[in-house]
């Protein structure tokens, strides 16, 4: 079994495969399916350790991926969460320059990333209205924009997803992720969302969520 995303555009969380649960002579025919899926494409694996994971590491290799950022799973008990101080300025994305400065962010954080203008419209309905399950913030120092983060809201799972916390170079070191943090828990607060969690990158955002009170339960790794 296999849940994958392919599109025919560039981008590794467009073409990305998701969860994979398989006996290790059936992880050949999966690769093949995921090569003809992602053809043309840079593809992304991503492998939790919920289930098995040996095989499926030395199979992904031997199939032409490299080991990428290895993520820490945290959670967090949102009522009992306590907000670091931060005097940094933070926006939700609610109209096309808030979206602009969130993807200014994102690229310089982590790479470029190909977009139409089609996608302004798109992103902002799904993320504008303020009873969207998916919410974007972009915090500004200085005048500019330079970090931003997501959280999906779940409430019939009783849970949100952050993701895509990340901070332009030059400003790391500062407070910005904090803000964001702090603005995404108190969304979901808002929203009667009692845990939140993230895939925290091991050497960047792991240990900061770690000092702010999450908790770790789990690993997964790129490839």
């Amino acid at each position: 079994e296999r849940r994958a995303l392919g599109c025919d555009r560039d981008g590794a969380y467009l073409n990305v495969v998701l969860r994979t649960r398989a006996r290790p002579d059936d992880l050949p025919r999966l690769f093949g399916e995921v090569a003809e899926l992602h053809a043309g494409h840079p593809s992304r694996w991503t492998v939790a350790d919920t289930v098995p994971t040996d095989d499926l590491e030395k199979g992904l290799i031997g199939a032409g991926y490299a080991m990428g950022h290895v993520h820490d799973a945290q959670v967090v008990d949102v009522a009992g969460f306590r907000p670091r101080h931060s005097a940094i300025e933070v926006r939700r994305v609610v109209d096309e320059q808030t979206l602009r400065d969130c993807w200014e962010v994102k690229d310089a954080a982590f790479g470029p990333t190909e977009r139409s203008e089609a996608d302004v419209a798109l992103e902002l309905a799904a993320c504008a209205a303020e009873s969207a399950s998916v919410q974007r913030f972009v915090a500004y120092l200085e005048g500019g924009p330079v970090c931003s983060g997501g959280i999906n809201l779940y409430p019939h799972l009783e849970f949100g997803l952050l993701w895509g916390g990340g901070t332009v170079p030059h400003a790391r070191g500062r407070g910005a992720y904090l803000a964001t943090v702090n603005a995404r828990l108190e969304r979901a607060a808002q929203r009667s969302i009692p845990v939140v969690g993230l895939y925290a990158r091991a050497e960047t955002s792991s240990p900061i969520v770690t000092r702010l009170g999450f908790e770790a339960c789990g690993r997964m790794t790129y490839f």
